[in-house]
């Protein structure tokens, strides 16, 4: 059945009728009850945090202590289970089916679809956290090496890893599976709901449970891109103050913000082929450039050795961190960093597992596990090992005061390393282009995700449903920068998005159904 004929099938009762033309002919194709219901409730969150910052973030703080507090061993066995199943999947008989049909190919090169990977909007995490991570993990190391010792060095910079990689990855790899399997091999429409398909059937097209799943799916994005969009603020304007020796004000912002909205919306317009595309191409080249600076310019030798120990002690530590849930000292550690991370990965797994099908028709599903989860987690061992390791050495040796640095300002962090080498200061103009980059396409492969939810699982979106999302995102980030509320909104995100580690477990059911259909029907012999 094709995609048209899918939609068809959706109800239209919540349409108004009197309003269903303007809507079909401005904005395209669109399912109004998702769309107004998912506008109508970020719109409330912005105004409660607003208007009353107080009372929201005391709200949010007392869910999201709850969640951390009592359900940290829940969400660090759920990444465990999640991670396994993506591994299994791989390796197993099911790794040689396609995502599409026996002739389809790739629409995308290795490197250009790897580049996109991480406009998912972990690129700027890997800027921003490469160097706060190292070191903060040094000065207080949880476990298996005494802080502020040589032998934690390369453990904090495995935490760095574990955060930032597999575990993540893996998450957005079994997301991704799950819409794109039934999307590309049975023309389904890629809506988030459509992962529960092996589950339902066609029922859940159009149903109230789909439509509630594609709403927290929508909301989570909404919530969680906003965040990072703000987060990516701070760390520009901590570049603005160290370039140009002052920051950016309320105003500042809002002209920046303004500027960021319109640049990725034109990306977006564009189409993944043009825009995207081609941004996250060029990211990665400058990437190397920032990069490959400071393994010249630090001490290389010191900083290739730790790579090398780092990588080995990530896989030989990587079970006892997996399952590490400081039983003993119950400090609040593991509540700040790992079990925050894991829900968060879990919030923005409908984000970057959606973007991520839809850029991987054509690939095989070992091939998509291993690029999607494997490729990540290999430039994060040696991104962490010479960024973060050369933080570690300007801490130890004095040469830049990395410590009280990201203590003052988080955003900082990469400013201040780069100000401890020759032509550091001119290096940090093409960190500051380079994070800028990573914002919009961050912003734009969320707009463009979005757009698809609300356009009833559509793979090309209309521009107008683009433009709508893309600027709803932008400004939300930007009233909560100048209200305060980002740190509220981050709450949110990680709130919305627990709930997706129950709907995760529904969608791995689902998939293992249509993988045992799909097998059957394709290495079945057939009688003649």
């Amino acid at each position: 059945m094709a995609y048209s004929e899918h939609v068809e099938k959706i109800p239209k009762s919540a349409a108004l009728p009197a309003t269903a033309g303007f809507w079909k002919k401005y904005i395209g194709e669109m399912d109004p009850v998702i769309f107004w219901s998912t506008g109508a409730v970020t719109l409330a969150a912005v105004l409660f945090g607003l208007f009353s910052p107080a009372k929201f973030d005391g709200f949010l703080t007392h869910l999201q202590k709850a969640i951390t507090t009592n359900l940290n061993w829940y969400f660090l066995l759920s990444v465990a289970i999640y991670l396994f199943i993506c591994m299994y999947i791989a390796f197993s008989k099911y790794g040689d089916l396609k995502l599409g049909k026996a002739e389809d190919k790739p629409e995308f090169s290795y490197f250009a679809w790897i580049a996109m990977l991480f406009s998912c909007g972990v690129g700027v995490g890997y800027a921003f956290w490469a160097v706060g991570e190292p070191v903060m993990h040094y000065m207080n190391t949880p476990y298996l090496a005494q802080s502020q010792t040589p032998d934690a060095m390369p453990v904090a910079i495995e935490i760095g890893v574990m955060h930032w990689g597999l575990h993540a990855w893996a998450v957005f790899a079994l997301v991704g599976l799950a819409i794109a399997f039934p999307a590309y091999r049975q023309g389904k429409p890629m809506n988030f709901s459509i992962s529960l398909y092996g589950l339902f059937g066609d029922k859940i097209i159009g149903s109230p449970f789909g439509r509630f799943v594609e709403f927290l799916a929508a909301f989570a994005t909404i919530a969680g891109v906003s965040t990072a969009l703000g987060l990516g603020i701070i760390s520009i304007n901590a570049g603005i103050k160290h370039i140009f020796g002052t920051g950016l004000d309320t105003t500042g912002m809002t002209v920046f913000m303004v500027f960021l909205i319109i640049c990725y919306i034109i990306s977006a317009v564009s189409g993944i082929e043009k825009g995207i595309k081609n941004l996250s191409t060029i990211n990665v080249y400058v990437a190397f450039i920032w990069g490959g600076f400071i393994l010249v310019m630090g001490p290389t030798s010191d900083l290739l050795n730790l790579m090398v120990q780092t990588t080995g002690t990530y896989v030989n530590n990587f079970l006892y961190q997996t399952f590490w849930t400081d039983f003993s000292a119950k400090t609040p550690w593991l509540g700040w960093w790992t079990v925050f991370y894991w829900i968060w990965w879990i919030s923005w797994g409908p984000f970057c597992g959606g973007f991520v099908a839809r850029i991987s028709k054509g690939r095989t599903l070992r091939e998509f596990i291993l690029g999607v989860a494997l490729v990540p987690t290999l430039v994060a061992l040696v991104w962490f090992s010479i960024v973060g390791g050369a933080a570690q050495f300007a801490q130890i040796n004095g040469t830049a005061p990395m410590a009280e640095a990201l203590k003052a300002d988080m955003g900082s962090g990469i400013y201040v390393l780069l100000s401890s080498f020759q032509f550091g200061d001119l290096m940090g103009y093409v960190v500051f282009i380079n994070l800028l980059i990573f914002l919009i396409t961050s912003a734009d492969s969320a707009s463009f995700f979005v757009a698809m939810q609300m356009a009833r699982g559509s793979m090309n979106p209309s521009t107008m449903m683009k433009l709508i999302w893309g600027a709803f995102i932008g400004s939300l980030a930007l009233v909560l920068l100048i209200s305060g509320g980002l740190q509220a909104l981050q709450k949110a995100a990680i709130i919305a998005g627990a709930p997706f580690s129950v709907i995760i477990f529904m969608m791995i059911f689902s998939l293992f159904k249509m993988l045992k259909k799909a097998y059957k029907e394709e290495y079945t012999p057939k009688s003649v």
